[in-house]
């Protein structure tokens, strides 16, 4: 329905043709092949969590066509791979780690921590410097992985202690202590980066892990704390702060430079009115680094309020169905791992969707499953192939998911 909207957009400069084409054959051909492997491979996990993140990706991939992003003069270049990579990523990890074999990870949890600070340190000591932050070579942003990595370390030595029953005895210092010492040398390189909205991701993600494996209100309380306190701490201390905090309070104060973005996505959202200019009939090239950061105001500007709420109730979605999975799994590493992969990526979206709507200060990052940025793209899809794999040793939703095959077999029958 996209693409057919965009070839019947009016204007005659767009004709469709074969290598046109290319980018919805790799989407389709993406959905046989995932299906083909969790047939084969004998999956009996929540395929509800495919549904929506798919979609989410197929709306992405068909922004990115249509903002020009596909060079048919240059098939090989490696942007054009991040999809059809991150399919790969997601399949190859839930063959690899269904049948609860992901339980494995949890014996690598501070290898994952090392690793983390490894990636970070090397790309500080080796990165250039980029709108105000620090990437690798090409900008790309290998950061993104330590999400996972985070998630590991986390889930790994929390399960660790809550199944041994070290959580109940001892002192709170001795419990948060090896936390304490991970996030000790983490931020710093993550602000020596400029990477802002890393740390704030990765700081609910850790109230919320916290909460979960020791079922403590008072963490909550004290992060909340902490968190006002690290965020007046950046705005006095790092001048990237403040400015990300002026243009928040004030976009008018400079509408030509640091506000330039966020006018422009703001402007884009409110032409789309309630049902959009119409696929194709927008002007998104108007709106600076809209494919990545940006791209949810694009589609408020092409497919107006009705799309973007249709984006928000994916997300929310996907967001029930993991949580699902969480709340149904018996081993404490597996609710662990699949709560904080779910949360990690249900903060990136409030914090992107937060941030081009104004409702907090932009940081920076993209949409997950839709921003198709390479490394990001290739990230949120190795998330899912895991919550996959969990999902397949948890038995009321393989019971459930019988059942409703069940269902469909006497309906056909019928």
């Amino acid at each position: 329905m996209g693409y057919l909207a965009f070839f019947l957009s009016g204007d005659p400069t767009r004709r469709a043709s074969l290598d046109q084409l290319f980018p919805l054959g790799i989407f389709g051909l993406s959905l046989a092949v995932i299906h083909l492997t969790l047939v084969m491979s004998r999956y009996r996990g929540d395929p509800g969590l495919v549904i929506p993140t798919l979609f989410l990706a197929g709306l992405g991939l068909m922004a990115q066509f249509r903002m020009g992003l596909f060079d048919f003069e240059d098939p090989w270049r490696l942007s054009h791979f991040a999809y059809p990579l991150g399919i790969v990523v997601m399949l190859t990890t839930v063959v690899l780690f269904k049948r609860d074999r992901y339980q494995g990870l949890r014996f690598f949890w501070w290898i994952s921590g090392l690793g983390a600070l490894g990636v970070v340190a090397a790309l500080v000591a080796t990165g250039t410097q980029f709108r105000g932050a620090v990437y690798a070579s090409g900008n790309r942003t290998p950061t993104e992985f330590i999400k996972i990595l985070a998630v590991v370390f986390l889930a790994g030595y929390l399960a660790r202690r809550t199944e041994s029953g070290k959580r109940d005895r001892g002192s709170t210092f001795l419990f948060l202590l090896p936390i304490a010492i991970f996030f000790a040398a983490l931020v710093p390189l993550l602000l020596w980066q400029r990477d802002l909205g890393m740390i704030v991701n990765l700081a609910g993600l850790l109230v919320v892990l916290i909460f979960v494996a020791t079922g403590r209100w008072s963490y909550l309380v004290a992060a909340s704390v902490v968190g006002v306190g690290a965020a007046f701490a950046a705005f006095k201390l790092f001048l990237h702060g403040q400015q990300r905090f002026r243009v928040w309070f004030d976009p008018f104060f400079d509408p030509t430079g640091a506000s330039w973005q966020l006018l422009q996505g703001l402007s884009g959202m409110f032409s789309g009115g309630l049902w959009g200019a119409g696929f194709g009939k927008g002007n998104p090239e108007r709106i600076p680094i809209a494919a990545s950061d940006f791209i949810y105001a694009v589609i408020g500007e092409e497919l107006g309020y009705f799309g973007c709420l249709l984006v928000v109730t994916l997300f929310v979605g996907f967001f029930h169905r993991a949580y699902r999975v969480a709340k149904h799994t018996e081993n404490p590493f597996g609710a662990l791992l699949s709560v904080g992969l779910t949360t990690m990526i249900m903060i990136q979206t409030f914090l992107n969707i937060g941030g081009v709507t104004k409702t907090v200060p932009l940081t920076g990052i993209p949409l997950p499953f839709i921003s198709h940025g390479g490394s990001s793209l290739i990230t949120m899809f190795c998330c899912l192939g895991l919550l996959l794999a969990v999902s397949d040793g948890v038995e009321p939703l393989i019971e459930s998911s019988t059942a409703a095959g069940k269902r469909a077999k006497r309906g056909h029958s019928r």
